[in-house]
């Protein structure tokens, strides 16, 4: 678990955590992003300063409360669990491969 602030990021096990970190640490620019993610929702998971840094998602393939972290070129879906103060990254993506933003087509 990694805490800068008063929230702490967490994974469901260790294999979720190698593929979130592998997919970070596949982009120089990704992973020098991926601090501003942790320094940010760590603080406040809910708010950021800047508009449209943080949203919460809607009408998604993710769970219910699911909150998106947005500084170009990343993009990460996150689970804020409130009662123990743990963010759960989900997805970690360019934002042009972030899931949520994919349609399908038929």
């Amino acid at each position: 678990m990694s805490n800068t602030g008063n929230w702490t990021i967490g994974y469901r096990d260790k294999r979720h955590k190698s593929d979130i970190e592998a997919t970070y640490r596949s982009d120089t620019q990704l992973e020098s992003r991926w601090k501003d993610f942790e320094r940010d929702v760590t603080q406040s998971p809910y708010y950021h300063p800047k508009p449209g840094r943080i949203r919460k998602l809607r009408d998604t393939s993710f769970p219910e409360g699911t909150w998106r972290y947005s500084k170009n070129p990343i993009r990460v879906v996150y689970y804020p669990e409130k009662s123990r103060k743990i963010i759960y990254p989900l997805e970690v993506a360019t934002a042009t491969d972030v899931s949520y933003k994919k349609r399908s087509f038929r």
